[in-house]
């Protein structure tokens, strides 16, 4: 039911597209509903724009999906991400204010939970394995491409895909981090 809602709307806001400009605004909020409906994601972003090509914002997303909890505790995967917040900075690679493609240079602080099978020895020398859960947290930088469009001036509609790369607790975190998105947004 939620994903024909989406749909019903994202068709909305196409046929009632407008080819003006947006409003002269320097600000816009954005929420990523993809993954809150895909991933069980709250994906949140902030954009300020510097001028016609620059912006610079941040997005946070949490976490909090039994799906991917559920697949954590029966073993299928070791790391459960918690938390990422990304500062970023784009470019428009379009001259168009109302519909444009974009490049964006990320940076990633993510953390969450880590759990490992660790060999132990009793007193008697007799070995047996155990879980042990502990917290991970690490950077990380990656690159986006994406496409924004506007409709009422005001009202934006953004897809983004993006990839990187955690750096210094390779151990525990993800070694990949994605920026996948449809995001809805209002700029103000």
């Amino acid at each position: 039911m939620k994903k024909i809602i989406l749909l019903f709307l994202l068709t909305s806001f196409c046929v009632n597209a407008q080819e003006s400009k947006p409003i002269e605004k320097k600000n816009e909020f954005r929420v990523d509903v993809l993954s809150a409906i895909a991933f069980g994601k709250i994906g949140l972003s902030y954009e300020r724009f510097l001028a016609h090509d620059f912006s610079v914002g941040v997005n946070a997303n949490f976490s909090n999906s039994s799906k991917i909890q559920d697949e954590f505790n029966d073993g299928f995967r070791n790391n459960l991400p918690k938390y990422e917040i990304n500062p970023f900075v784009r470019y428009a690679l379009s001259k168009s204010k109302s519909r444009y493609y974009f490049a964006e240079i990320f940076a990633s602080a993510n953390g969450g939970d880590f759990k490992e099978i660790i060999r132990t020895n009793d007193s008697n020398g007799n070995g047996y394995y155990t879980i042990e859960n502990s917290k991970y947290s690490d950077i990380g930088l990656g690159g986006s491409l994406g496409y924004k469009m506007y409709f009422q001036k005001s009202w934006a509609l953004e897809f983004i895909v993006g990839f990187g790369s955690n750096m210094t607790n390779r151990a525990k975190s993800p070694d990949v981090i994605s920026r996948v998105g449809v995001n809805l947004g209002y700029r103000f």
